[in-house]
C-alpha cells in the first residue's frame, strides 16, 4: 500500500481514447464530436484550488497518438508523483494498459483510476489490475482530494485500496450536497480548448463551441441509465452560477454556443426561470442546447428558453412502442411526447 505524503504534489489526470470496435477501420469519433472531459477538469480545478501542479492528458486531444507507448512516455514526461485516470467500460483497457506501462517505467508513481466502470465494478477491479494502487467509486472531487493530501486510504470515503493482500471498499463517498462550492472545470489545460473540441454536427450556427454540466443525479430509474456515480437524486448550480460559468466561457474562452448535458436541466424550473430572465436582461452573446424530459416543457418555460438564446433541445424518446417504453421509461407516454415535441416546434426551439 501507498501511503501519499502530505505536500503539494504533481499530479497527471489522463482520459483514455477508449477501444475501437471497429478492427482495421479509422476511428473518425472525435472528428464528428470531441467532448470536453467534464468530470476529469472538475477534479483537476478542485486539486489546483488545493495548491496541486495538475496536467490534463486528453487521449481524444488533437493530435494525440494513437500508440499507447508513446502517450504513456508523453504523461511520464510530466514527471508525476501521482496519475489518475477516469474511464468508462470502453475506455477502460486504454487505462489499464497506461498504468501498467507507467508502472514498469516508474514504479513509485501512485495510480488512481475512477469513473462509471470502477464505480460500477469496484473492488474486483483492483483484485484483477494490479497497475493500479487505488480506485476511486462515486464523485472524484473530494475522494481525490484527500488521497492526494495524504489522509490515512482507511479514513479516505469512496476509496478502494490494498492493505496487504486485502482489497478493502471505504465506505460510499457522501455525495457532494452545495454544487456552487465547486470551482469552474480547468478548461484552460485541455490543449486546443475551445478551438480544437466539437461539438455535434448540427448542434450550433457559432463557434467556438463549449460544454457544461450544471447538475448531478435524476430522481427516475430508467432500465437502461447508470447511475453508479452521481446515484438517485438531484443535485444542481444556482442560476447564479450558472450565468457565472457562461459569462467565463465567453470572456476567457470566447466561445459563443454551450451544450448543457445535464440529465434533467428543467426539473427545477425555478432556477431556469432565474437563469432565463438574467441571460435575457444581461445577454452573453452566446446560443445554448440542452435536455428536457416530457412533464418539465411548458408553453411559457420554452419561450423563456428561447428568448435567452437556447437553440436546441433534446427530448429522450427511447421507443415508438408503448409496452417497450412502460418497460423502461416509466411515467412516458407517447401521446405526451407528440404534445412535448409540438409545443417545442412551436417556440421556434429546433
Amino acid at each position: 500500500m501507498k501511503i501519499l505524503t502530505n505536500h503539494k504534489k504533481r499530479i497527471v489526470l489522463v482520459h483514455p481514447r477508449g477501444f475501437n470496435w471497429f478492427s482495421g477501420k479509422r476511428d473518425i469519433t472525435d472528428i464528428a464530436n470531441r467532448m470536453v472531459p467534464q468530470g476529469l477538469l472538475s477534479i483537476a480545478a478542485y486539486l489546483m484550488r488545493e495548491g496541486h501542479e495538475v496536467f490534463v492528458y486528453d487521449g481524444l486531444g488533437p493530435g494525440v497518438t494513437f500508440d499507447l507507448n508513446k502517450q504513456a512516455r508523453s504523461i511520464l514526461e510530466y514527471q508525476p508523483r501521482i496519475v489518475g485516470f477516469s474511464a468508462t467500460t470502453s475506455s477502460f483497457p486504454d487505462a489499464a494498459y497506461l498504468a501498467q506501462i507507467i508502472k514498469k517505467n516508474s514504479p513509485e508513481i501512485a495510480t488512481v483510476c475512477g469513473g462509471v466502470h470502477v464505480s460500477a465494478l469496484e473492488g474486483k477491479l483492483l483484485r484483477d489490475y494490479p497497475a493500479f494502487d487505488y480506485l476511486i467509486s462515486g464523485e472524484g472531487e473530494l475522494t481525490m482530494s484527500e488521497l492526494v493530501a495524504g489522509t490515512t486510504p482507511a479514513e479516505i470515503q469512496g476509496l478502494i485500496w490494498r492493505d496487504g493482500e486485502k482489497i478493502v471498499t471505504n465506505a460510499p463517498r457522501t455525495r457532494i450536497a452545495d454544487m456552487d462550492s465547486l470551482p469552474f472545470p480547468a478548461y484552460e489545460k485541455l490543449h486546443g480548448f475551445p478551438r480544437d473540441y466539437h461539438l455535434p454536427l448540427f448542434s450550433y450556427i457559432r463557434t467556438p463551441g463549449a460544454t457544461m454540466i450544471t447538475s448531478r443525479g435524476c430522481m427516475y430509474q430508467c432500465s437502461y441509465c447508470d447511475r453508479s456515480v452521481f446515484k438517485k437524486g438531484f443535485r444542481y448550480n444556482s442560476a447564479a452560477y450558472i450565468y457565472e460559468h457562461m459569462k467565463h466561457l465567453r470572456e476567457k474562452f470566447g466561445v459563443r454556443h454551450i451544450n448543457i448535458y445535464d440529465d434533467l436541466f428543467t426539473a427545477n424550473r425555478r432556477r431556469i426561470v432565474e437563469l432565463c430572465e438574467k441571460l435575457a436582461r444581461f445577454p452573453l452573446g452566446i446560443n445554448f442546447n440542452c435536455a428536457v424530459r416530457v412533464g418539465y416543457t411548458d408553453d411559457e418555460l420554452l419561450r423563456m428558453l428561447k428568448k435567452a438564446g437556447c437553440l436546441m433541445v433534446s427530448l429522450g424518446i427511447e421507443s415508438a412502442d408503448p409496452e417497450m417504453l412502460a418497460r423502461h421509461k416509466s411515467g412516458v407516454l407517447l401521446d405526451d411526447v407528440r404534445d412535448t415535441v409540438q409545443r417545442i416546434q412551436k417556440a421556434g426551439l429546433r
